[in-house]
């Protein structure tokens, strides 16, 4: 529990960072783009846009209110990748890169605990950026719909973000274990989900299944959520069952790897 007090104390300026951050994202661009799409010759000239194309929105569905959030939310999701793969990578590298991990585990904790402390503080800061999102992503898009939207589509859209972040920080939580010394974990970071979210891209253009399993940010096709208000199963199982991989390979990994000093 001194342990979880700990993290959670160190990425406490974190949390409100990001969770402004992204609260403000959301009610300055959502309120824009419904009055821009409000504009006839807007709307026409977005139609044959390629950006929709590759973020595989319909045009017919951008063109309202829950269409729009998705698109920008689209967007939003790569920032939340990237801190929570920031995160997952830095809470545990910290320690080797800060000398900290064999005095760390010479107190009366043992590694499991240790573990699973660390875990469970990454968890809960990216569950109090996900519920702020949630709480600015719905207030505005309520304020800006006039006329209307479903809230279930809304929340299955919305639900991709703790779940686009629970990805990355398992994955960055993963990586660090096994180099353990990540001297620069932000480039790093920038650099997976980035490189994921253009290889999901790719995917949308090319209509390459091979690339759509590489990328996470297409495990979930915002255009059958809104229409059918469902995940393709297939890939929700995929997508679970890395989490689960993660989780075990970075467990096992930390509990035998030795701990070496950073001279």
């Amino acid at each position: 529990m001194n342990i979880f007090r700990f993290e959670m104390k160190q990425y406490r300026s974190s949390i409100i960072v990001w969770s402004i951050g992204l609260i403000a994202a959301i009610i300055l661009l959502l309120p824009m783009f419904v009055a821009f799409t409000g504009n006839p010759s807007a709307t026409e000239s977005l139609r044959d846009n390629p950006i929709l194309d590759g973020m595989g929105i319909s045009p017919d569905i951008f063109f309202t209110s829950t269409g729009i959030f998705a698109y920008l939310h689209g967007i939003i999701l790569v920032a939340a990748a990237i801190q929570a793969c920031n995160l997952g990578l830095s809470i545990i590298t910290k320690e080797h890169m800060q000398n900290t991990a064999d005095f760390l585990i010479t107190k009366p904790y043992s590694r499991a605990s240790i573990f699973f402390s660390k875990l469970f503080a990454s968890l809960c800061v990216i569950a109090i950026i996900g519920l702020s999102y949630f709480l600015g992503s719905l207030m505005t898009i309520s304020v800006v719909s006039e006329q209307g939207f479903t809230f279930n589509h809304f929340f299955l859209i919305y639900l991709t973000f703790p779940l686009i972040q629970l990805f990355f920080l398992l994955l960055g939580m993963t990586i660090s274990v096994v180099v353990s010394r990540v001297s620069a974990t932000l480039p790093l970071s920038f650099g997976i989900a980035f490189g994921l979210y253009v290889i999901g891209l790719f995917s949308n253009v090319v209509q390459s299944t091979v690339a759509r399993l590489i990328s996470p940010f297409r495990y979930f096709d915002f255009n059958l959520v809104i229409e059918s208000e469902y995940y393709e199963g297939s890939y929700l199982t995929l997508f679970f069952a890395l989490l689960l991989l993660f989780v075990i390979t970075s467990y096992i990994v930390y509990i035998k790897k030795d701990m070496k000093m950073v001279l």
